[in-house]
């Protein structure tokens, strides 16, 4: 979301230019206190609607503040490629137009080891286990890279090697992972853990393997920053004409 006194308040202009040098900034005030309202609104809508959002999530939005030289401001979603964690926009930009979305991180690296069909997704199942944010447990997804010999890196367990100390591992961990990147007798494609009890084995799905996904649109971002725009900024550049005036009647 952009806001500019040129494209979405050229009737400001000539108010702003009776204010002389203070007309300026007047406008970046405005313009960037109606920005943080806008930020504080889109916060607001992501805890309303989706379920139990991280606070990774709900920060996802970067604030740019107006100037007296650039009379500008723009609130949008974090795509920092090099900052810590996933860019915001990778996973919010789905909710926000819709469509697909970008692979993650483990998909790619099950895909490359050839245990899951280029260009498919995981879907959770039933043997997935949440997090009070309702998304997969990190630890779980590490334990399934490390015995499926994938894992990047050091991580919450050991890299399965098919050494004894490495079996013993997984016995303690109770679960054998293992995927199935074409399906098997009924089973189809994903990833499947089995869990061996005193009188058998039980074999539940962690993740099914589907070729797309499409997110219907959920965060009414854009809708959500226009309404606060139109209801904050006259309020806004009223209170700081306001304070301009004063200063300037003191002076």
């Amino acid at each position: 979301m952009r806001m500019s006194v040129k494209t979405t308040f050229p009737a400001m202009a000539d108010r702003i230019a009776e204010l002389g040098r203070q007309g300026p900034f007047v406008a970046a005030v405005s313009l960037t206190r109606t920005a943080q309202d806008v930020q504080a609104a889109i916060k607001d809508e992501m805890r309303a609607s989706f379920d139990r959002p991280t606070a990774y999530a709900v920060n996802g939005t970067y604030l740019k503040r107006a100037t007296k030289t650039n009379l500008e401001a723009r609130v949008w979603v974090k795509d920092d490629p090099f900052g810590k964690g996933v860019p915001a926009d990778r996973f919010l930009s789905p909710q926000i137009f819709g469509g697909g979305r970008r692979h993650k991180g483990a998909e790619r690296l099950l895909q490359a080891n050839g245990l899951m069909p280029a260009g498919w997704f995981l879907v959770p199942a039933a043997g997935a286990q949440l997090d009070a944010n309702g998304n997969i447990r990190r630890s779980q997804i590490t334990q399934i890279l490390s015995q499926l010999k994938v894992q990047r890196g050091a991580g919450h367990e050991s890299r399965a090697t098919g050494s004894q100390r490495s079996n013993r591992t997984i016995a303690r961990q109770g679960v054998t992972y293992f995927a199935l990147p074409n399906g098997n007798r009924g089973l189809p494609p994903g990833v499947y853990l089995k869990r061996r009890f005193g009188h058998g084995t039980a074999i539940r799905p962690v993740f099914v393997f589907v070729s797309q996904v499409q997110y219907q649109t959920r965060l009414r971002f854009h809708e959500v920053a226009e309404a606060t725009v139109a209801a904050r900024f006259p309020l806004h550049f009223e209170a700081e004409t306001e304070k301009a005036l004063r200063r300037a009647r003191i002076r």
